[in-house]
């Protein structure tokens, strides 16, 4: 499987140019780089999506390939390493998903796509502008649930809530709001094994090893989602560390 998702990527980034004004096309091969997390695949694709963009009349629907171009940005820089280069695209995203938002205040994959990167600029910001982000993360979260057509933003939307609730410092955490947004996202995407791997974390927050022990081996258990193909790769060998920490 992810070997012919390989080729099928390479094969259009090598021809130099990306399915012309056809935004299924567009949608797929960007489903495929986040699949596969390369970085030369999303550099050529930002490439190709900002030429596009830069060309008057470029496609019949500029707001789909926007919010493209905004989660490849953002996909990006969950790769890259340097953090400069990282914050640059998380800018970028958030930028154009903001201006998505602007057109159109209920495109639910925009706000999700901002959400994200207010909750990754909160590492470069001082702490007077942490909580500004905080908040302005959990409003366009909530829109992301809200406007989301697609069950798997709406199912990313609701796990993204619960990590929130989960992972930041108190008075920001809520162990049981968290519990209820990751059985609300499980409603959506029960078969990512991502979303095992935080539910067992967060057993494992309780004190619950049973629980957390139950929700590890789902994620073992689980064939690759084929829009996370490398993701889950990463998931279930978190998770088998995870599980060896238990005995």
């Amino acid at each position: 499987m992810r070997k012919s998702l390989i080729l099928v990527v390479f094969a259009l980034l090598i021809s130099g140019s990306l399915p012309g004004n056809n935004i299924e096309g567009y949608e797929k091969v960007f489903t495929q780089a986040r699949s596969l997390k390369s970085e030369t695949q999303f550099s050529n694709l930002i490439k190709e999506f900002e030429n596009v963009l830069s060309k008057n009349n470029p496609v019949k629907d500029t707001e789909t390939l926007k919010v493209i171009l905004s989660e490849s940005y953002f996909e990006y820089s969950e790769i890259v390493s340097d953090r400069k280069k990282k914050e640059e695209l998380l800018r970028k995203a958030l930028e154009l998903s903001e201006d998505v938002i602007k057109s159109n205040p209920q495109n639910g994959r925009a706000y999700y796509v901002a959400s994200m990167c207010y909750a990754r600029l909160i590492d470069f910001v001082n702490v007077f502008i942490k909580l500004d982000y905080l908040n302005r993360f959990d409003r366009y979260i909530d829109n992301a649930i809200r406007f989301s057509n697609d069950e798997l933003y709406k199912g990313l939307s609701y796990m993204a809530k619960a990590v929130r609730y989960m992972s930041a410092p108190w008075p920001f955490s809520d162990t049981k709001v968290a519990l209820e947004n990751f059985k609300e996202a499980e409603k959506y995407i029960a078969n990512y094994s991502g979303l095992y791997l935080y539910l067992g974390e967060l057993y494992l927050k309780l004190g619950d090893k049973k629980a957390a022990e139950s929700e590890l081996r789902k994620v073992l258990n689980l064939p690759p989602h084929p829009y996370f193909l490398a993701q889950h790769e990463n998931n279930v060998k978190l998770a088998k560390q995870m599980l060896a920490n238990l005995k």
